[in-house]
């Protein structure tokens, strides 16, 4: 019942319209000191009418897992939704990699600066890969098709794996890059990450070698590939900027 971020973020008005990752940084600080595992969202005091007619979507969600908000709190956990995408593009989607282009959320192109705002992420998706679909036209028209490298046909394996390991896996990935790699990060924090990611891809690389593919077990292996390569890039950047939050560094 307590309004906890009119103390957590009193430098905005109102607090709950502060930038999304300085709401989920307060939810995720309120929830650890507090120990409660989530917070709640609370727009009883608007007529019924007016939340169906609104929220329409969020509404029969909720009511799906047994929760009226037009009576009752909605409980809440900070999301991850409000990340920018990290590839360095120009102003057409050309990547500093010879062929490769990158546009829509996982580009960083400088539109929505170092917090994305609202609805940005359509904006981008349209207008750049518009611009990248062109300029990779014309890039063909000058320099043709790449040539691809040649590869070893490709030998397919017969092993199995434990269906155990592949959901055991799956969720250490995922509680390693949100306890210690998500919304804040430190230094030990991101040791820590990568140290567990350096075993888990191992055995994970085993698997990928030697046992059938599927698509669980790809999903997983690229997954882990990237859950890496993020905590690589984090240890090297050591500034605070946006979303991105360092808190053991000067901001």
């Amino acid at each position: 019942g307590e309004r906890f971020l009119s103390h957590r973020l009193p430098d905005y008005s109102p607090p709950e319209f502060a930038p999304r990752d300085k709401v989920a940084q307060a939810i995720h600080e309120e929830m650890l000191s507090s120990g409660a595992p989530c917070v709640f969202l609370d727009i009883s005091h608007k007529p019924k009418s007016w939340i169906q007619d609104r929220f329409p979507f969020i509404y029969q969600t909720c009511l799906r897992y047994g929760v009226d908000m037009a009576s009752s709190p909605i409980p809440v956990v900070p999301g991850a939704h409000y990340h920018c995408g990290g590839v360095w593009t120009d102003l057409v989607g050309r990547t500093s990699v010879d062929h490769l282009w990158a546009a829509g959320e996982v580009a960083c192109t400088g539109l929505h600066g170092a917090n994305r705002l609202a609805s940005t992420s359509l904006l981008e998706g349209l207008v750049w890969g518009s611009k990248a679909g062109e300029a990779i036209f014309e890039s063909l028209q000058k320099t043709g098709v790449p040539s691809l490298p040649e590869i070893e046909p490709w030998s397919s394996e017969v092993g199995t794996v434990d269906p155990s390991f592949l959901t055991q896996d799956w969720l250490t990935l995922k509680h390693t890059m949100w306890n210690y790699v998500g919304l804040i990060k430190t230094e030990l924090r991101l040791e820590r990450a990568q140290g567990i990611l350096s075993e888990l891809s191992r055995g994970i690389d085993r698997f990928y070698r030697h046992a059938a593919l599927s698509d669980e077990l790809i999903g997983l292996r690229h997954a882990s590939l990237a859950a890496r390569l993020i905590v690589e890039a984090s240890m090297r950047n050591r500034k605070s900027l946006g979303c991105y939050l360092r808190s053991d560094l000067d901001i």
